[in-house]
């Protein structure tokens, strides 16, 4: 019996409740391990998940806004290296309406569209025969052997399956600045300019297509984008283990080609499990190059 004051615990009382926390934490530890390896299991899941997710964001949602699909095209419609569009860049800064919300944008490009010197888009095989910039006529912009054989008007002049893949400087060929016999930029003039002024600005060639670029690279497992105005990319995931862009057409209206492509990604984590995304895209703006929308 304790005595009265007497503080503490008895050395039997120790030994007691070392020997139960002792056995607590034999029965929690490995119960404690799996809680943990699940959650670094899940969290890891979830990221790898949220990395592809990113990435498909980023591709589809260029597609539908852009105004020149350039590859996938109908020369090669299968591809498992690369995604390729018109980017978004204002080059000279106007607007339709004077709205910033409605930028004008690839609407006088030049001979060469892109304007880098090169047959279809510099250092890239455009039309996936294996060869890069094999044409010596920086006019060819599909790298199809025939230069400027498409004119602006929605319509496959030239049977490939494209359409306005590969226009001339004229980007119309009316041979008259903008459209022949419309005022283009509301100044109350007429055909005022050169022919080769496709929205009678006063300027010629003055806005490239400055093409956006989703390559894949199989041997590191790595997507990119890159920026072919600046030169400049982005990773957006080295975990990427398949890649493919498929073109297809569905149907032709009115001579003009309504087509989609589709995306299929696949990303495996370091537990070789896969997370696999897969969507339609319609490229809305190829046929509504002029008032585009906005979202």
């Amino acid at each position: 019996m304790r005595q009265l004051g007497e503080k503490g615990l008895s050395m039997v009382e120790l030994l007691v409740s070392f020997t139960i926390m002792g056995i607590i934490a034999v029965v929690a530890t490995p119960l404690f391990s799996t809680c943990l390896d699940t959650y670094r299991v899940a969290y890891a899941r979830s990221m790898l998940y949220h990395e592809g997710l990113l990435a498909m964001e980023r591709m589809t949602c260029g597609v539908r806004r852009c105004t020149y699909l350039l590859i996938p095209n109908s020369h090669t419609p299968i591809r498992n290296d690369i995604l390729a569009f018109s980017g978004f860049v204002n080059d000279d800064n106007d607007y339709y309406f004077d709205d910033s919300l409605f930028p004008k944008i690839d609407e006088d490009t030049g001979n060469d569209m892109n304007n880098d010197g090169y047959s279809g888009i510099f250092n890239i095989d455009d039309d996936g025969n294996g060869a890069i910039d094999e044409e010596f006529d920086n006019g060819d912009d599909d790298e199809d052997g025939k230069a400027n054989e498409d004119r602006l008007d929605g319509i496959d002049n030239d049977s490939d399956g494209n359409i306005d893949e590969d226009l001339p400087r004229d980007t119309n060929s009316d041979n008259a600045p903008g459209i022949a016999g419309i005022d283009d930029d509301g100044d109350g003039n007429v055909d005022e300019d050169s022919k080769w002024d496709d929205d009678e600005d006063g300027l010629i060639d003055e806005d490239s297509l400055n093409p956006l670029i989703y390559s894949f690279d199989s041997s590191t497992n790595t997507l990119r984008e890159i920026f072919s105005d600046t030169g400049q990319s982005i990773i957006l995931s080295t975990h990427v283990t398949s890649f493919q862009v498929t073109y297809t057409c569905n149907a032709t209206v009115l001579e003009s080609i309504i087509f989609w492509i589709k995306i299929d990604l696949t990303l495996t984590g370091d537990d070789g499990e896969n997370v696999v995304f897969s969507e339609y895209v319609y490229p809305r703006n190829t046929l509504q190059k002029t008032g585009k929308r906005v979202r």
